[in-house]
């Protein structure tokens, strides 16, 4: 085995607490070197670092839920016989619904002709490491809004967006409050002059009263996530009004800074699919991983010149309150 690949196996061996022997099994990653690894990957993403990443001990249970935060009250304990109490408010609205997490493969590979230029650098174990790191990020991003099953075995020439992975946040929409989505794949959303909605903020403006539940009207965070291209279509006029004068860049400077829709911040986030956008405070959604369920295994394979790290861990993607979110799909400029 040649020096450098032996030296990244010896480095990913002592990360893990085991021997190089040890890595080159399947092994339990523990949990504190689970989470480690977790937290790179969550720095890795701006969006990742905005939702829920929570470790559950259980495979599977109940969903935590998203309080509205108001707990305030008054109670007469004096008035009666003694038995009145105070009712304390949990901070979570722990609901009836279920989570199950289940095995996700994060398997990746490195070439030997990677490996090669990458080890001329004093840092090369690093840059490894910061690549599988940004990919795992990624594909969690990927399948949060794009994933629709879980199928036995992935295909991915014919899910290039990670969609046969795992059930993500817009398929459970879709799946278990439709009362909360508007438009699909058959029912264009369209907006224009004479349609139902004259403008990106009208549509906005409306779905956050009409689809989301009253109790969450005025809950601090609600943001609007979409696809950059949809945003574009605001604020092009903008730009293209400023043009090259300096008086009027300026104001449209502040204008691009500040993007929102509706009256609410707006978040652009990579793989979010176009022609739609998802009206929540982003600390309604949540992955949850299963604490103890990661494995991982790293292994010389000369037959096909490459080091290859298998990894596994069970995941599960939550709505934490359908009533605080409002999914439109299929919108549709109508010029």
């Amino acid at each position: 085995m040649h020096p450098y690949i032996q030296q990244y196996i010896n480095a990913v061996a002592k990360a893990n607490g085991t021997t190089a022997e040890g890595v080159s099994r399947h092994f339990s990653v523990t949990p504190a070197v689970s989470q480690k690894m977790r937290e790179a990957v969550r720095l890795e993403s701006t969006f990742l670092q905005k939702i829920n990443i929570i470790s559950k001990t259980e495979i599977a249970g109940s969903i935590i839920g998203l309080s509205t935060g108001l707990n305030a009250s008054r109670t007469d304990t004096k008035n009666g016989d003694g038995t009145v109490r105070r009712q304390p408010k949990p901070y979570h609205n722990l609901t009836d619904r279920q989570y199950l997490c289940k095995k996700v493969n994060f398997d990746t590979q490195v070439s030997y002709d990677d490996m090669d230029s990458w080890s001329s650098q004093p840092e090369y174990v690093k840059l490894i490491n910061n690549q599988l790191v940004k990919s795992k990020a990624l594909s969690l991003i990927a399948i949060g809004f794009n994933g629709t099953s879980a199928a036995a075995t992935s295909d991915f020439s014919a899910n290039p967006l990670l969609q046969d992975v795992q059930t993500g946040w817009l398929q459970h929409m879709r799946t278990n409050a439709a009362s909360n989505v508007m438009g699909s794949a058959t029912n264009a959303v369209e907006i224009g002059e004479g349609k139902s909605y004259t403008s990106l903020d009208h549509l906005v403006t409306d779905v956050a009263e009409s689809l989301i539940d009253e109790e969450f009207h005025d809950m601090p965070g609600m943001t609007v996530i979409c696809h950059q291209s949809l945003l574009s279509e605001k604020y092009f006029a903008v730009i293209k009004e400023a043009g090259n004068k300096a008086s009027e860049l300026r104001p449209a400077d502040i204008i691009m800074s500040e993007k929102r829709l509706g009256g609410l911040p707006v978040v652009t986030a990579p793989y979010f699919p176009q022609n739609t956008i998802l009206v929540t405070p982003l600390k309604n959604l949540s992955i949850y991983f299963h604490k103890g369920g990661h494995r991982r295994k790293l292994a010389d394979e000369p037959e096909f010149d490459r080091i290859a790290d298998y990894q596994s861990e069970n995941i599960c993607y939550v709505v934490e309150e359908y009533g605080a979110a409002a999914l439109v799909e299929n919108i549709k400029i109508v010029k």
